[in-house]
Protein backbone atom coordinates (compact mmCIF):
# COMPACT_ATOMS: atom_id res chain seq x y z
CA UNK A 1 0.00 0.00 0.00
CA UNK A 2 1.52 3.67 -1.24
CA UNK A 3 2.31 6.02 1.99
CA UNK A 4 0.97 9.23 0.64
CA UNK A 5 1.98 11.87 0.55
CA UNK A 6 5.21 12.56 -0.18
CA UNK A 7 6.80 14.95 1.46
CA UNK A 8 7.47 16.90 -1.99
CA UNK A 9 3.65 16.78 -2.20
CA UNK A 10 2.25 20.61 -1.17
CA UNK A 11 -0.41 20.69 1.33
CA UNK A 12 -3.29 22.15 -0.91
CA UNK A 13 -2.57 20.24 -3.88
CA UNK A 14 -1.93 16.77 -4.87
CA UNK A 15 0.67 17.42 -7.83
CA UNK A 16 1.32 20.38 -9.95
CA UNK A 17 -0.47 18.45 -13.01
CA UNK A 18 -4.04 18.30 -11.11
CA UNK A 19 -4.10 21.19 -9.29
CA UNK A 20 -7.57 21.51 -8.18
CA UNK A 21 -7.07 17.60 -6.56
CA UNK A 22 -7.07 17.57 -3.00
CA UNK A 23 -4.77 15.33 -0.94
CA UNK A 24 -7.81 13.28 0.27
CA UNK A 25 -9.10 12.88 -2.60
CA UNK A 26 -5.79 11.87 -4.12
CA UNK A 27 -4.91 9.40 -0.95
CA UNK A 28 -8.47 7.94 -2.13
CA UNK A 29 -7.16 7.53 -5.56
CA UNK A 30 -3.76 6.18 -4.80
CA UNK A 31 -5.00 3.58 -2.83
CA UNK A 32 -7.35 2.34 -5.47
CA UNK A 33 -4.18 2.22 -7.78
CA UNK A 34 -2.32 0.00 -5.69
CA UNK A 35 -5.38 -2.03 -5.23
CA UNK A 36 -5.41 -2.05 -9.43
CA UNK A 37 -3.80 -5.56 -10.10
CA UNK A 38 -2.26 -4.21 -13.49
CA UNK A 39 -0.15 -2.03 -11.83
CA UNK A 40 3.38 -3.40 -10.01
CA UNK A 41 5.69 -0.75 -8.16
CA UNK A 42 8.76 -2.29 -9.74
CA UNK A 43 7.12 -2.40 -13.31
CA UNK A 44 6.54 1.30 -13.01
CA UNK A 45 10.07 2.08 -11.21
CA UNK A 46 11.82 0.63 -14.33
CA UNK A 47 9.49 2.44 -16.72
CA UNK A 48 10.67 5.53 -15.14
CA UNK A 49 14.23 5.09 -13.84
CA UNK A 50 14.36 9.07 -13.43
CA UNK A 51 11.83 9.32 -11.49
CA UNK A 52 12.30 6.67 -8.94
CA UNK A 53 15.43 8.00 -6.96
CA UNK A 54 15.78 9.00 -3.23
CA UNK A 55 14.48 7.11 -0.20
CA UNK A 56 10.96 9.14 -0.49
CA UNK A 57 9.43 8.05 -3.73
CA UNK A 58 6.60 6.01 -4.08
CA UNK A 59 5.48 4.92 -7.14
CA UNK A 60 2.02 4.87 -6.43
CA UNK A 61 1.94 8.63 -5.42
CA UNK A 62 4.23 9.27 -8.37
CA UNK A 63 2.00 7.34 -11.38
CA UNK A 64 -1.35 9.44 -10.02
CA UNK A 65 0.41 12.95 -9.78
CA UNK A 66 2.82 12.72 -12.81
CA UNK A 67 2.79 9.27 -14.68
CA UNK A 68 -0.80 9.80 -15.41
CA UNK A 69 -1.56 13.23 -16.14
CA UNK A 70 1.38 13.30 -18.87
CA UNK A 71 0.27 10.75 -20.87
CA UNK A 72 3.35 8.34 -19.97
CA UNK A 73 3.26 4.68 -19.35
CA UNK A 74 1.36 2.65 -16.13
CA UNK A 75 1.88 -0.37 -16.54
CA UNK A 76 3.78 -3.18 -17.97
CA UNK A 77 2.17 -4.73 -21.37
CA UNK A 78 3.13 -8.32 -20.43
CA UNK A 79 0.66 -7.64 -17.07
CA UNK A 80 -1.60 -5.91 -18.70
CA UNK A 81 -2.00 -9.20 -21.12
CA UNK A 82 -1.78 -11.33 -17.89
CA UNK A 83 -4.62 -9.75 -16.21
CA UNK A 84 -6.79 -9.07 -19.53
CA UNK A 85 -6.50 -13.03 -19.58
CA UNK A 86 -7.50 -14.05 -16.24
CA UNK A 87 -10.73 -11.27 -16.33
CA UNK A 88 -11.61 -13.17 -19.47
CA UNK A 89 -11.27 -16.52 -18.50
CA UNK A 90 -13.80 -16.26 -15.68
CA UNK A 91 -16.07 -14.02 -17.89
CA UNK A 92 -19.99 -15.40 -18.62
CA UNK A 93 -23.14 -13.57 -19.50
CA UNK A 94 -23.95 -10.87 -17.19
CA UNK A 95 -27.50 -11.28 -15.69
CA UNK A 96 -29.83 -8.75 -15.72
CA UNK A 97 -31.42 -6.81 -12.87
CA UNK A 98 -34.68 -8.24 -11.03
CA UNK A 99 -36.68 -6.04 -10.37
CA UNK A 100 -39.28 -4.61 -13.18
CA UNK A 101 -38.13 -1.93 -15.34
CA UNK A 102 -41.22 0.37 -15.12
CA UNK A 103 -40.53 -0.08 -11.00
CA UNK A 104 -36.89 1.07 -11.29
CA UNK A 105 -37.34 4.01 -14.00
CA UNK A 106 -40.28 5.59 -11.80
CA UNK A 107 -38.29 4.70 -8.55
CA UNK A 108 -34.88 6.85 -10.10
CA UNK A 109 -36.74 9.56 -11.51
CA UNK A 110 -38.31 10.41 -8.79
CA UNK A 111 -34.77 11.16 -7.12
CA UNK A 112 -33.15 12.29 -10.17
CA UNK A 113 -35.74 13.52 -12.87
CA UNK A 114 -32.52 15.60 -14.80
CA UNK A 115 -29.27 14.51 -15.46
CA UNK A 116 -26.41 16.16 -17.69
CA UNK A 117 -24.03 14.32 -19.81
CA UNK A 118 -21.02 15.66 -20.31
CA UNK A 119 -18.58 15.37 -23.81
CA UNK A 120 -15.79 17.34 -24.96
CA UNK A 121 -16.50 19.47 -27.79
CA UNK A 122 -13.24 19.16 -29.15
CA UNK A 123 -12.54 15.74 -28.76
CA UNK A 124 -13.36 12.18 -31.34
CA UNK A 125 -16.63 12.46 -33.00
CA UNK A 126 -17.48 9.24 -31.80
CA UNK A 127 -17.47 10.25 -28.38
CA UNK A 128 -20.30 12.39 -28.99
CA UNK A 129 -21.90 9.37 -30.42
CA UNK A 130 -21.44 7.86 -27.62
CA UNK A 131 -23.10 10.45 -25.59
CA UNK A 132 -26.02 11.00 -27.65
CA UNK A 133 -26.39 7.31 -27.43
CA UNK A 134 -25.55 7.39 -23.54
CA UNK A 135 -28.89 9.81 -23.47
CA UNK A 136 -31.04 8.38 -25.30
CA UNK A 137 -30.70 5.16 -22.85
CA UNK A 138 -31.72 7.48 -20.27
CA UNK A 139 -34.10 8.96 -21.67
CA UNK A 140 -36.00 5.68 -21.99
CA UNK A 141 -36.70 5.89 -18.40
CA UNK A 142 -38.36 9.27 -18.40
CA UNK A 143 -35.22 11.24 -17.46
CA UNK A 144 -34.89 14.85 -18.57
CA UNK A 145 -31.29 14.54 -20.00
CA UNK A 146 -28.88 17.27 -21.30
CA UNK A 147 -25.63 16.86 -23.09
CA UNK A 148 -22.87 19.47 -22.15
CA UNK A 149 -19.49 20.06 -23.39
CA UNK A 150 -16.84 22.09 -21.20
CA UNK A 151 -17.91 25.35 -21.89
CA UNK A 152 -20.81 24.76 -19.83
CA UNK A 153 -21.66 26.96 -16.11
CA UNK A 154 -19.74 24.46 -13.87
CA UNK A 155 -21.57 25.98 -11.48
CA UNK A 156 -24.92 24.19 -12.83
CA UNK A 157 -23.00 20.69 -12.58
CA UNK A 158 -26.57 18.58 -11.40
CA UNK A 159 -26.42 15.33 -8.51
CA UNK A 160 -26.55 13.40 -11.59
CA UNK A 161 -23.62 14.12 -14.26
CA UNK A 162 -21.77 11.42 -16.55
CA UNK A 163 -18.71 12.37 -18.28
CA UNK A 164 -17.82 10.14 -21.21
CA UNK A 165 -14.37 9.92 -22.07
CA UNK A 166 -12.48 11.75 -19.52
CA UNK A 167 -9.20 11.17 -21.20
CA UNK A 168 -10.55 13.77 -23.69
CA UNK A 169 -13.04 15.89 -21.61
CA UNK A 170 -10.37 16.69 -18.36
CA UNK A 171 -7.88 17.36 -20.62
CA UNK A 172 -8.57 19.51 -24.08
CA UNK A 173 -9.11 22.94 -23.50
CA UNK A 174 -11.40 24.55 -20.62
CA UNK A 175 -11.89 20.79 -19.35
CA UNK A 176 -8.66 21.30 -17.71
CA UNK A 177 -10.43 23.61 -15.01
CA UNK A 178 -13.15 20.78 -14.64
CA UNK A 179 -10.58 18.76 -13.11
CA UNK A 180 -11.54 19.24 -9.23
CA UNK A 181 -13.07 17.57 -6.47
CA UNK A 182 -16.16 19.05 -6.27
CA UNK A 183 -16.23 17.50 -10.29
CA UNK A 184 -14.70 14.28 -10.39
CA UNK A 185 -15.75 12.78 -6.81
CA UNK A 186 -19.67 13.45 -7.58
CA UNK A 187 -19.62 12.20 -11.49
CA UNK A 188 -19.85 8.69 -13.13
CA UNK A 189 -17.56 8.43 -16.19
CA UNK A 190 -17.44 6.31 -19.28
CA UNK A 191 -14.02 5.11 -20.55
CA UNK A 192 -13.90 4.36 -23.88
CA UNK A 193 -9.81 3.66 -23.65
CA UNK A 194 -7.74 0.77 -23.82
CA UNK A 195 -5.41 -0.02 -20.79
CA UNK A 196 -1.92 0.23 -22.97
CA UNK A 197 -2.71 3.35 -24.36
CA UNK A 198 -1.47 6.86 -22.96
CA UNK A 199 -5.37 8.11 -23.42
CA UNK A 200 -6.25 5.81 -20.89
CA UNK A 201 -3.34 6.82 -18.68
CA UNK A 202 -4.83 10.77 -19.12
CA UNK A 203 -8.07 8.80 -18.05
CA UNK A 204 -6.97 7.16 -15.40
CA UNK A 205 -7.06 10.41 -12.56
CA UNK A 206 -10.40 10.83 -13.40
CA UNK A 207 -11.28 7.33 -12.88
CA UNK A 208 -9.74 6.49 -9.80
CA UNK A 209 -11.22 9.51 -7.82
CA UNK A 210 -15.15 8.46 -9.67
CA UNK A 211 -17.88 7.35 -7.51
CA UNK A 212 -18.80 5.18 -10.61
CA UNK A 213 -17.28 4.06 -13.66
CA UNK A 214 -18.92 2.82 -17.02
CA UNK A 215 -16.41 1.08 -19.24
CA UNK A 216 -16.97 0.08 -22.95
CA UNK A 217 -15.16 -3.20 -22.38
CA UNK A 218 -16.02 -6.15 -20.14
CA UNK A 219 -12.43 -6.74 -18.92
CA UNK A 220 -12.05 -3.42 -17.66
CA UNK A 221 -14.60 -3.14 -15.60
CA UNK A 222 -14.25 -6.18 -14.27
CA UNK A 223 -10.26 -5.12 -13.05
CA UNK A 224 -11.66 -1.83 -11.75
CA UNK A 225 -14.29 -3.87 -9.64
CA UNK A 226 -11.27 -5.88 -8.77
CA UNK A 227 -9.86 -2.54 -6.97
CA UNK A 228 -12.81 -1.41 -5.62
CA UNK A 229 -14.06 0.71 -8.00
CA UNK A 230 -17.73 0.63 -8.57
CA UNK A 231 -17.66 -0.33 -12.34
CA UNK A 232 -20.32 -1.88 -15.10
CA UNK A 233 -19.50 -2.70 -18.19
CA UNK A 234 -21.75 -0.53 -21.36
CA UNK A 235 -21.90 -0.35 -24.51
CA UNK A 236 -24.50 1.88 -26.33
CA UNK A 237 -27.25 0.39 -28.20
CA UNK A 238 -27.21 -0.27 -31.77
CA UNK A 239 -29.76 -0.60 -34.43
CA UNK A 240 -29.73 -1.92 -38.10
CA UNK A 241 -29.07 1.31 -40.39
CA UNK A 242 -30.85 1.73 -43.88
CA UNK A 243 -28.93 5.14 -44.29
CA UNK A 244 -25.83 6.87 -42.84
CA UNK A 245 -24.86 10.27 -45.36
CA UNK A 246 -26.37 13.52 -44.97
CA UNK A 247 -26.64 15.25 -48.07
CA UNK A 248 -23.27 17.26 -47.53
CA UNK A 249 -21.25 14.36 -47.75
CA UNK A 250 -22.15 13.80 -50.70
CA UNK A 251 -19.40 15.72 -52.05
CA UNK A 252 -16.64 14.31 -49.88
CA UNK A 253 -13.79 12.94 -51.78
CA UNK A 254 -14.16 9.13 -50.64
CA UNK A 255 -17.93 9.01 -51.50
CA UNK A 256 -15.99 10.00 -55.51
CA UNK A 257 -14.02 6.63 -54.92
CA UNK A 258 -17.33 4.46 -54.34
CA UNK A 259 -18.31 2.39 -57.40
CA UNK A 260 -21.47 3.82 -58.77
CA UNK A 261 -23.95 0.97 -57.49
CA UNK A 262 -22.83 2.76 -54.18
CA UNK A 263 -23.66 6.01 -54.07
CA UNK A 264 -27.26 5.95 -53.08
CA UNK A 265 -28.41 7.42 -50.23
CA UNK A 266 -29.99 4.60 -48.63
CA UNK A 267 -29.32 0.78 -48.33
CA UNK A 268 -31.14 -2.44 -47.68
CA UNK A 269 -29.51 -4.03 -44.90
CA UNK A 270 -31.12 -7.57 -46.00
CA UNK A 271 -29.72 -7.46 -49.42
CA UNK A 272 -26.10 -9.24 -49.21
CA UNK A 273 -25.31 -10.63 -51.82
CA UNK A 274 -26.31 -7.49 -54.56
CA UNK A 275 -24.16 -5.32 -52.78
CA UNK A 276 -21.29 -4.25 -55.06
CA UNK A 277 -18.30 -3.93 -52.58
CA UNK A 278 -16.95 -7.43 -51.35
CA UNK A 279 -14.88 -5.88 -47.97
CA UNK A 280 -14.31 -2.80 -46.89
CA UNK A 281 -11.70 -1.63 -43.73
CA UNK A 282 -11.74 2.02 -42.17
CA UNK A 283 -9.06 2.00 -39.53
CA UNK A 284 -5.64 4.27 -38.69
CA UNK A 285 -2.05 3.23 -39.61
CA UNK A 286 -0.43 0.55 -37.12
CA UNK A 287 2.97 -1.62 -38.01
CA UNK A 288 0.52 -4.90 -37.30
CA UNK A 289 -1.75 -3.64 -39.82
CA UNK A 290 0.81 -2.05 -42.49
CA UNK A 291 1.90 -5.66 -42.06
CA UNK A 292 -1.62 -7.83 -42.70
CA UNK A 293 -2.72 -5.56 -45.85
CA UNK A 294 0.75 -5.25 -47.46
CA UNK A 295 1.23 -9.69 -47.02
CA UNK A 296 -2.65 -10.03 -48.44
CA UNK A 297 -2.77 -7.00 -51.06
CA UNK A 298 -3.24 -9.94 -54.08
CA UNK A 299 -6.53 -11.71 -51.88
CA UNK A 300 -7.64 -7.79 -51.98
CA UNK A 301 -7.08 -7.60 -55.45
CA UNK A 302 -9.33 -9.94 -56.65
CA UNK A 303 -11.96 -8.30 -54.54
CA UNK A 304 -14.20 -5.60 -54.79
CA UNK A 305 -12.10 -3.91 -51.59
CA UNK A 306 -12.84 -0.53 -50.41
CA UNK A 307 -9.95 0.09 -47.85
CA UNK A 308 -9.72 3.48 -46.29
CA UNK A 309 -5.80 2.76 -44.19
CA UNK A 310 -5.61 6.48 -42.60
CA UNK A 311 -1.70 6.89 -42.10
CA UNK A 312 -1.53 10.34 -40.53
CA UNK A 313 -3.15 10.36 -37.23
CA UNK A 314 -2.66 13.84 -36.12
CA UNK A 315 -5.41 13.83 -33.21
CA UNK A 316 -8.92 13.30 -32.16
CA UNK A 317 -11.24 13.23 -35.64
CA UNK A 318 -13.11 16.33 -35.15
CA UNK A 319 -16.79 16.80 -36.28
CA UNK A 320 -15.94 20.84 -37.51
CA UNK A 321 -13.48 18.82 -40.09
CA UNK A 322 -13.80 16.27 -41.74
CA UNK A 323 -14.35 13.59 -38.68
CA UNK A 324 -18.55 13.87 -38.88
CA UNK A 325 -18.67 13.12 -42.29
CA UNK A 326 -16.19 10.39 -42.12
CA UNK A 327 -17.68 8.47 -39.58
CA UNK A 328 -21.17 8.94 -41.10
CA UNK A 329 -19.45 7.43 -44.44
CA UNK A 330 -17.94 4.39 -42.45
CA UNK A 331 -21.21 3.35 -41.64
CA UNK A 332 -22.30 3.91 -45.60
CA UNK A 333 -19.77 1.97 -47.22
CA UNK A 334 -20.27 -0.86 -44.21
CA UNK A 335 -23.67 -0.88 -45.77
CA UNK A 336 -22.42 -1.44 -49.26
CA UNK A 337 -20.13 -4.21 -48.41
CA UNK A 338 -20.76 -7.86 -47.78
CA UNK A 339 -17.93 -8.17 -45.38
CA UNK A 340 -16.75 -5.74 -42.44
CA UNK A 341 -13.31 -6.02 -41.79
CA UNK A 342 -11.90 -5.57 -38.81
CA UNK A 343 -7.52 -5.66 -38.05
CA UNK A 344 -6.53 -4.95 -34.59
CA UNK A 345 -3.73 -2.22 -34.52
CA UNK A 346 -1.73 -4.28 -32.00
CA UNK A 347 -1.40 -7.13 -30.01
CA UNK A 348 -4.29 -6.49 -27.67
CA UNK A 349 -7.45 -7.98 -28.98
CA UNK A 350 -9.79 -5.44 -27.41
CA UNK A 351 -13.49 -5.84 -28.73
CA UNK A 352 -13.57 -2.78 -31.45
CA UNK A 353 -17.20 -2.08 -30.35
CA UNK A 354 -17.49 0.72 -32.80
CA UNK A 355 -16.29 -0.79 -36.05
CA UNK A 356 -17.56 -3.86 -35.61
CA UNK A 357 -21.06 -3.55 -34.05
CA UNK A 358 -22.01 0.37 -34.47
CA UNK A 359 -20.61 0.42 -38.30
CA UNK A 360 -20.79 -3.26 -39.33
CA UNK A 361 -23.38 -5.23 -37.97
CA UNK A 362 -25.36 -2.16 -37.67
CA UNK A 363 -25.52 -1.32 -41.63
CA UNK A 364 -26.24 -5.56 -42.15
CA UNK A 365 -22.33 -5.92 -43.31
CA UNK A 366 -20.66 -9.42 -41.97
CA UNK A 367 -17.76 -8.87 -39.79
CA UNK A 368 -15.41 -10.88 -40.28
CA UNK A 369 -12.34 -10.38 -37.36
CA UNK A 370 -9.13 -11.54 -35.81
CA UNK A 371 -9.39 -12.83 -32.59
CA UNK A 372 -11.08 -10.73 -29.66
CA UNK A 373 -11.33 -10.64 -25.96
CA UNK A 374 -14.49 -12.74 -25.38
CA UNK A 375 -17.86 -10.66 -25.31
CA UNK A 376 -20.56 -11.10 -22.92
CA UNK A 377 -23.24 -11.15 -25.25
CA UNK A 378 -21.77 -11.28 -29.33
CA UNK A 379 -20.52 -14.55 -29.90
CA UNK A 380 -17.91 -15.35 -32.64
CA UNK A 381 -19.50 -17.73 -34.87
CA UNK A 382 -23.00 -16.41 -34.13
CA UNK A 383 -23.00 -13.31 -34.34
CA UNK A 384 -19.51 -12.29 -36.50
CA UNK A 385 -16.90 -14.51 -37.97
CA UNK A 386 -13.78 -14.50 -36.52
CA UNK A 387 -9.98 -16.00 -37.97
CA UNK A 388 -6.67 -16.30 -37.42
CA UNK A 389 -5.09 -13.20 -39.39
CA UNK A 390 -3.10 -15.52 -41.89
CA UNK A 391 -6.53 -17.52 -42.58
CA UNK A 392 -8.73 -14.61 -43.18
CA UNK A 393 -7.55 -14.47 -46.35
CA UNK A 394 -8.79 -17.55 -47.47
CA UNK A 395 -12.43 -16.97 -45.13
CA UNK A 396 -12.54 -14.33 -47.39
CA UNK A 397 -12.58 -15.65 -50.37
CA UNK A 398 -14.65 -18.74 -48.95
CA UNK A 399 -17.18 -16.02 -48.22
CA UNK A 400 -17.36 -14.16 -51.43
CA UNK A 401 -17.24 -17.16 -53.86
CA UNK A 402 -18.23 -20.06 -52.62
CA UNK A 403 -21.90 -21.48 -51.73
CA UNK A 404 -20.97 -23.10 -48.30
CA UNK A 405 -19.62 -19.50 -47.74
CA UNK A 406 -22.29 -17.68 -48.34
CA UNK A 407 -24.85 -20.00 -46.58
CA UNK A 408 -23.06 -19.52 -43.60
CA UNK A 409 -22.69 -15.73 -44.04
CA UNK A 410 -26.12 -15.61 -44.26
CA UNK A 411 -26.97 -17.75 -41.37
CA UNK A 412 -24.49 -15.07 -38.98
CA UNK A 413 -26.36 -12.21 -40.27
CA UNK A 414 -29.92 -13.81 -39.46
CA UNK A 415 -28.79 -13.76 -35.61
CA UNK A 416 -27.65 -10.19 -36.00
CA UNK A 417 -30.20 -8.84 -37.40
CA UNK A 418 -32.04 -10.60 -34.66
CA UNK A 419 -29.93 -9.40 -31.88
CA UNK A 420 -30.35 -5.83 -33.32
CA UNK A 421 -33.75 -5.53 -34.16
CA UNK A 422 -34.88 -7.27 -30.15
CA UNK A 423 -36.27 -3.71 -28.46
CA UNK A 424 -35.91 -5.73 -25.06
CA UNK A 425 -33.01 -5.59 -24.86
CA UNK A 426 -32.55 -1.83 -24.90
CA UNK A 427 -34.75 -2.06 -21.59
CA UNK A 428 -32.43 -4.09 -20.26
CA UNK A 429 -29.93 -2.04 -20.55
CA UNK A 430 -31.38 0.69 -19.03
CA UNK A 431 -32.74 -1.28 -16.57
CA UNK A 432 -28.59 -1.87 -15.59
CA UNK A 433 -27.93 1.35 -15.74
CA UNK A 434 -30.53 2.38 -13.05
CA UNK A 435 -29.49 -0.40 -10.99
CA UNK A 436 -25.95 0.48 -11.03
CA UNK A 437 -26.23 4.15 -10.41
CA UNK A 438 -28.73 3.92 -7.70
CA UNK A 439 -26.26 1.96 -5.92
CA UNK A 440 -23.83 4.03 -6.21
CA UNK A 441 -25.64 7.42 -6.08
CA UNK A 442 -26.56 6.55 -2.29
CA UNK A 443 -22.90 6.71 -1.53
CA UNK A 444 -22.26 10.03 -3.35
CA UNK A 445 -25.10 11.86 -1.10
CA UNK A 446 -23.76 10.00 2.28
Amino acid sequence: MANFPRPAVPEESASPHLPRISRLLAEKSVRRLAALTLFSEKDYCEMHPGAAVGNEFDACVHAFCHGAPQGGPLFNPEQIARSLALVSASLINESAPSKSFQARAEAFRTRYPVASIYVSSLGNTFMKEIAGDLAVDLRRAGIDVSVRDENSDMAGLLPLSIVVAPHEFFTLGAGKDWMRDTVVSSSFVYNTEQMHTPWFAKALPAILASPGVFDISPQAARLFEGAGIPSMHLEPGAVLQTRWLEDVDLDHPLIDALPAEAKGLTFDPSGWVERPIDVSFFGSESARRESFFGRNASTFAKLSSFIYYRRQWHGPILDHTEGRSLTRIAGHVAGYSKISLNIHRDEFPYFEWHRMVRQGMGSGSLVVTDPCLPHPHLKPGEHFLQEEARHIPNLLEWLIFDADGQCEAGRVLKNTARLLSNDEANFVRTDSILSFLSKQMDGVES
